[in-house]
């Protein structure tokens, strides 16, 4: 988890008052709501014992990765650079997930400051760390196809992992708007934004999103105090089915995500996998 942050009420005042531009007025506290206990999430996922656990901004702590190893749990690391993936390995990750910069949702970066710097596509970032470490590489961002899939698993991947290929269908139970503006979104109509939670993510490029990159908006503040100040907003929107201001994550192959149920999206993904590298 990350340490708590240095606070601005200043700074803070003017998100508030840019942020109630958007609704629900937003109230002086709510910048203090904290994210859910993270030693708690742990002991819980050993408790619940899941095939794999995955992790992203970041390394589990050696004590707990000893434990998901007594457990037979198996750890799949997201790494946004060569440099993560070789300290993630080092760590004891089972395997890591190669993030390309096309991937939608928040960046995995380790360093919330250097997110934005590390971007590397699919392309360029998955031959490097396939050729950096011994573990296997899943290879994530702007995957939503079969060729996508196969071109990754020609890059040397040997899974790859799909995030917005999935939200149109029935299971993700997105809000309509959402669902319904990634059907006709194009590579370009997307954003890197910390205007939601104070990470870095993609999104749809909604008026918030832009509103929050122009000059004069006031920046963002760091996570989590960003995260609590946009609650309101982000609970509404979705109440609502407003796309203007909600955190609507999409990669940049957001267009080729399909409204068919989710195991149509992976058989299809199977079998076409199989006729292109046949």
């Amino acid at each position: 988890p990350d340490p708590a942050p240095a606070r601005d009420p200043a700074h803070e005042a003017s998100l508030r008052a840019f942020l109630g531009g958007f609704g629900p007025t937003v109230a002086p506290e709510a910048g203090d709501a904290a994210p859910p206990d993270f030693s708690a999430q742990c002991e819980a996922l050993l408790e619940a014992r899941p095939p794999v656990v995955s992790s992203i901004m970041g390394l589990y702590p050696p004590d707990f990765v000893a434990r998901l190893k007594e457990r037979g749990i198996a750890w799949w690391a997201t790494v946004s650079t060569v440099a993560e993936a070789l300290a993630a390995q080092d760590a004891g990750a089972d395997a890591v997930v190669a993030q390309g910069a096309e991937a939608g949702g928040h960046r995995g970066s380790f360093v919330a400051t250097q997110a934005e710097a590390g971007m590397v596509g699919l392309m360029a970032l998955l031959p490097a760390v396939v050729d950096a470490v011994r573990v296997p590489v899943v290879a994530t961002g702007g995957i939503a196809d079969a060729r996508g899939a196969a071109a990754a698993l020609l890059l040397g991947a040997s899974a790859v992992q799909v995030g917005t290929g999935f939200l149109r269908c029935p299971e993700a139970g997105i809000p309509p708007a959402w669902a319904q503006a990634l059907g006709r979104a194009r590579p370009e109509d997307t954003r890197l934004t910390r205007a939601f939670s104070g990470r870095t993510g993609r999104s749809l490029a909604t008026p918030y999103v832009e509103a929050a990159a122009r000059p004069d908006a006031p920046s963002p503040a760091p996570y989590p105090v960003q995260r609590g100040l946009t609650q309101g907003m982000r609970e509404a929107a979705v109440k609502e089915d407003d796309l203007a201001r909600m955190q609507a994550w999409a990669g940049q192959s957001a267009g080729l995500a399909r409204a068919v149920p989710a195991a149509e999206v992976v058989t299809g993904i199977w079998d076409g996998v199989g006729e292109l590298l046949r």
